[in-house]
C-alpha cells in the first residue's frame, strides 16, 4: 500500500486525515462533527469563518511542502486541486432563471 493512502474520512474544509475521535471537529454540543476537524470547526462553528479558498491552500501548501519535502509551487498546485472538491470550497452554480 502507498504510503500516501488514507482509508478514514477527511476535514471538508483542509483536508487532514481524520483518524481519531480527537480529529474531529465538535457542534457547541460536544458532539463530533464528521466532516471537519478541530482545528477547521469546534464548538459549532469554523474556527477560522474568514478564510479564503486561497488563504487555505497558501495554509496547507506550506505544511505538505514541508511534510512531503514537495516545491512550494508543487504543494500549491496539489493542495489547490485537492481543496476545490472540498464541501466548504466548492461553488454552487445558480442556474438562470427562465424570463
Amino acid at each position: 500500500m502507498a504510503r500516501d493512502t488514507q482509508l478514514g474520512p477527511s476535514c471538508q474544509s483542509c483536508a487532514a486525515p481524520l483518524m481519531r475521535a480527537d480529529d474531529f471537529g465538535r457542534e457547541a454540543s460536544g458532539v463530533l462533527r464528521t466532516d471537519y476537524c478541530i482545528y477547521c470547526y469546534n464548538k459549532g462553528a469554523f474556527t477560522q469563518p474568514d478564510i479564503t479558498f486561497d488563504q487555505m491552500v497558501e495554509k496547507v501548501a506550506v505544511m505538505m511542502a514541508k511534510k512531503r519535502n514537495m516545491t512550494d509551487e508543487a504543494a500549491r498546485a496539489q493542495t489547490k486541486a485537492m481543496l476545490s472538491g472540498l464541501k466548504r470550497w466548492r461553488v454552487k452554480k445558480i442556474e438562470p432563471m427562465d424570463s
